[in-house]
């Protein structure tokens, strides 16, 4: 054993057959560090997208929580309104009883008409369908109700209608000054009352959200307010072919309102001598006084009560049988009862055309002294923007060219007028408006993409549709055993992709195309329509290029004329004698429509109305004037004119001879008890981009 000493050094032993050593690892290669930092961000991006989904279908959640919330909400206040509906379906409603209305508008538009006005067979989905998220947007739905046991209806109106109502009860007001009066007018006091007059509607709004409504008074004020126009610059596709984006022809800003006037015919806010010193000086704005009337133009009888909606929450109406009296105080306005809301020219938004107006006539001498029947007073579309007006003038037509030379505008469609939205208005130091704001209190929500309002139809037709495959149940296969495969017998074949259609659906029009090759199969009956559905069945979009008229029933030849598919409770159109479709004429003896003998139509409004049978025991002559419309020829005298015009014996409906039902002057737009109606609507997150939508369905058969 060797030993060694401290510090001794013993040099290690080398094998002969080792080579030179290796260096040790002490890093990785470039390689290496880019694989690895490719993975790392795979992983990355991996896990972003992930909580990038995450984060997505959280709000998606989240948009559809707060819009179903939404959607409650509105439902539940439009189902507590619809509650205490104060009529039945009675059509027409008796005039010795007092039961209000109820009545809904059916616009041009449909809850298909932007993706069928914007479908291309061309591009991606999202191009084809671009506009699909858009509903029916230009329906109104009015109605008199009362509030549930122990609630009211509550409401604002200037505390000098109070006072008013006091000197024309002869009770003394503590005011002596005008400046005491401007006061009065100014502030606003709140009301309350069982009974109310709501209106549910959509209204386009402007780029900033709001409405256009100021007014100036030079020294008088205009007859045509200031009015928001449509506007349309959100693109689709190109329509055009000129390469450039077309607008989709829906208003981009629209909101759902509801406007409610308290029915308190206690109160007498009508202009007396008594209290015309509440009126002296002061401007008509300030005190919501009716502006002047004038024969020669529609505008004043259409926005004549504009102040009175913008500045008061009762419900009232042109006080005719005073006029002549207080003539020198101007128009006078009254509060409504039930039995008065039963006419529809006492009701909100509703005007008479004054005959003369219209270019009836040359003078004085010769124009007939009268009106239309009342039509709902709507915006005109001719200062629409973009593609609007192209959109629904292919379905309820333009302006006749009977009256191109006639200064009149469109007044059949559109929207509720902005001029009549609930204002704040401010004083200059002489009393004068300075400033008048709108509230929008009306606005219920401003991301509704839809409101559509259907009434229910017993007997309209529903088609049987082969589906996409393009033969009765499974294309190919003799599905029941039975005679050929394919045959008509297989139609709505149970597990098939075989589909019934009804007038709101796009492919019933699609399917009349189609009768040469493909036979007509009823598939059931009953469905909630749109009003007039046959005008939009016969005029959709993808009939452009066959020719048919977008005005009248004419022009329909290939398409099946059959009664029992066209002669239904609600199509809008009777069949005649010779088998041509015509619009129906109980629309036409109530003023709804306005259409002469060549199909050129002046007024287009199809509307259900529980109407009245007033206008039989009335004293005048509703009768077709000019050959375009039923007309009171003598209604002019409830303006304080004076009838020189009057022909005829007017009311044989009512003079106990016979034939009374044959003889009436006026009709109910349909003729039909209407058993329920449905109201859909539809809202949207535009942030999110969800849309969610619900529907109300209401009985009326009682």
């Amino acid at each position: 054993m060797r030993l060694f000493a401290i510090g001794q050094y013993r040099k290690p032993m080398r094998h002969q057959n080792s080579g030179p050593a290796k260096p040790s690892r002490v890093g990785l290669t470039l390689i290496e560090v880019m694989v690895a930092t490719t993975l790392t961000l795979l992983l990355l991006l991996a896990l972003a997208q992930g909580f990038k989904s995450l984060s997505e279908t959280v709000s998606a959640g989240r948009s559809k929580l707060g819009l179903s919330d939404q959607l409650r909400g509105i439902s539940s206040l439009l189902k507590s309104d619809l509650a205490g509906l104060t009529v039945n379906s009675s059509n027409p409603q008796p005039s010795m009883a007092a039961t209000g209305y109820f009545k809904y508008y059916d616009g041009p538009i449909s809850d298909t008409s932007a993706t069928l006005f914007n479908y291309l067979p061309i591009g991606t989905v999202e191009q084809r369908v671009g506009s699909n998220r858009w509903g029916d947007i230009d329906d109104v739905l009015m109605f008199t109700t009362q509030s549930e046991q122990g609630a009211l209806f509550s409401g604002k109106m200037p505390l000098a209608l109070l006072y008013i109502n006091s000197l024309n009860k002869g009770i003394p007001v503590p005011l002596a000054s005008r400046a005491d009066w401007l006061v009065a007018w100014q502030t606003d006091v709140s009301i309350a009352s069982r009974y109310a007059e709501i209106a549910w509607f959509m209204r386009p709004l402007n780029d900033d959200g709001t409405i256009d409504i100021q007014e100036t008074m030079p020294p008088a004020y205009s007859d045509t307010p200031p009015e928001t126009s449509v506007i349309d610059f959100a693109t689709v596709v190109d329509l055009d072919g000129d390469s450039i984006p077309d607008p989709d022809g829906m208003p981009d800003r629209l909101a759902l309102c509801r406007r409610v006037f308290l029915i308190r015919p206690d109160l007498d806010i009508a202009r007396t001598p008594a209290s015309n010193v509440a009126f002296m000086g002061i401007d008509p704005q300030v005190t919501m006084s009716a502006l002047p009337l004038f024969e020669t133009s529609v505008n004043s009888f259409k926005y004549a009560m504009r102040f009175a909606y913008q500045r008061c929450d009762l419900s009232v109406r042109l006080n005719y049988n005073e006029f002549v009296a207080v003539s020198s105080l101007g128009p006078t306005l009254k509060t409504n009862s039930l039995a008065e809301l039963q006419r529809p020219e006492n009701r909100f938004a509703h005007y008479a055309m004054p005959l003369r107006a219209l270019g009836l006539g040359t003078a004085p001498a010769n124009d007939p002294q009268g009106t239309t029947l009342p039509i709902l007073a709507l915006t005109s579309e001719a200062t629409a923007s973009g593609n609007y007006l192209n959109l629904t003038n292919q379905i309820f037509g333009t302006l006749s060219p009977a009256f191109s030379a006639v200064n009149v505008a469109p007044s059949d469609r559109g929207f509720i007028p902005s001029a009549f939205f609930r204002t704040n208005i401010t004083l200059d130091s002489t009393g004068n408006v300075l400033t008048a704001i709108p509230t929008l209190e009306e606005i219920v929500a401003s991301n509704v993409v839809a409101f559509d309002v259907k009434g229910y139809d017993l007997a309209v037709k529903q088609l049987a549709s082969p589906g996409a495959d393009g033969g009765w149940g499974d294309a190919g296969v003799n599905d029941d055993g039975l005679n050929a495969t394919d045959d008509i017998l297989e139609a709505g074949w149970p597990g098939t992709d075989d589909l019934s259609l009804t007038p709101s659906d796009p492919g019933f029009s699609r399917a009349l195309s189609t009768t040469a090759t493909l036979p007509l199969v009823s598939a059931n009956s009953g469905a909630f329509v749109d009003l007039d559905w046959s005008r939009k069945v016969i005029n959709a979009p993808h009939r452009l290029s066959a020719g048919t008229a977008r005005l009248g029933m004419a022009g329909v030849a290939a398409l099946p004329v059959l009664n029992s598919l066209w002669s239904s409770n609600l199509s809008g159109v009777d069949i005649n004698s010779f088998s041509t479709i015509e619009p129906s004429a109980s629309l036409v003896k109530s003023g709804c429509v306005s259409i002469n003998g060549t199909g050129n139509a002046f007024v287009y409004q199809p509307c259900f109305d529980t109407f009245t049978d007033a206008y039989e025991s009335d004293g005048e002559l509703q009768e077709n004037v000019g050959g375009f419309f039923i007309a009171a020829r003598d209604s002019l005298r409830r303006f304080g004119r004076v009838s020189t015009t009057l022909t005829g014996i007017p009311d044989l409906g009512t003079d106990g001879l016979g034939n009374d039902d044959l003889e009436k002057e006026t009709s109910p737009p349909f003729a039909y008890r209407l058993p329920s109606f449905q109201a859909t609507i539809r809202v949207q997150d535009f942030t999110a981009g969800t849309l969610q939508q619900i529907s109300v369905v209401h009985e009326l058969t009682n």
